[in-house]
């Protein structure tokens, strides 16, 4: 079993949101196992297929406000 990282490039609020696939066999992951708020704008979703057991990881970089 490997872990596997994707950035998806998708809109503000629909990227928090949004099931993948899994990255081994297709399969829809509607919920993630766990997710994380990485201080400095990220956060991480830690995700395990039910139909094959692949782990994978999807991060979301947070928009940084320059003042």
């Amino acid at each position: 079993m490997q872990l596997h990282c994707d950035m998806p490039k998708l809109g503000g609020g629909r990227a928090f949101a949004s099931p993948t696939r899994c990255s081994q066999c297709g399969d829809w992951m509607v919920a993630p196992l766990m997710s994380e708020f990485v201080l400095h704008g990220e956060i991480r979703h830690h995700w395990v297929c039910e139909t094959c057991g692949e782990v994978s990881l999807t991060a979301i970089p947070l928009a940084v406000e320059v003042e």
